[in-house]
């Protein structure tokens, strides 16, 4: 008996770390990437003054060829433009600004973050649901609520008139010796 309840309590260790795990990384680095990258081309980009790659990468602090991969995929899928030579560069198009972000996340992480169980159970679903079942998709589905409706266009706007960041930077304080 103790045994079962041993193992019992180890599996749903298991599932908890599961979740914890899940929760952390429910948006990918490339999500975060692509939505401060596609932000900053649309607030410094126009067709004719384009952001080049290498200041992007500069600008926003992220591996130039990382974020190369991301912002193509992104031209891609018709998010934003560019040309390539020596005027090349990353430019907003007429649906950039229109773009809700679960754009985004569906060209980044794919579609699974809106039916994945929290606990990684293939079986969960609302008519045989995990013990998160429930609580997690009032968490999940408002989340995809402000996906849905927030835009490029809303995250541009609130960059422009909030103190709000695009790079993640670290403060460093001096300290007076007298």
């Amino acid at each position: 008996m103790s045994s079962n309840l041993v193992i019992f309590v180890k599996t749903n260790e298991v599932q908890l770390l599961h979740f914890q795990h899940y929760l952390c990384s429910m948006f990918s680095k490339t999500f975060g990437h692509a939505l401060r990258a596609t932000t900053y081309i649309a607030t410094h980009g126009t067709q004719v003054n384009k952001v080049a790659l290498s200041v992007l990468a500069q600008s926003l602090n992220i591996p130039q060829p990382v974020l190369g991969k991301v912002v193509q995929e992104l031209v891609r899928h018709g998010i934003m433009d560019s040309t390539k030579g020596p005027n090349g560069g990353f430019f907003i198009n007429n649906s950039t600004l229109q773009t809700p972000l679960t754009s985004i996340l569906k060209i980044t992480d794919g579609s699974l973050l809106f039916t994945q169980c929290a606990l990684g159970l293939k079986q969960c679903n609302p008519n045989h649901p995990c013990l998160l079942h429930h609580h997690f998709a009032v968490c999940r589905d408002g989340m995809i609520e402000v996906l849905e409706q927030k835009t490029i266009q809303d995250l541009v706007l609130q960059a422009e008139q909030e103190f709000v960041f695009l790079v993640q930077t670290y403060l460093v304080t001096q300290t007076n010796k007298h």
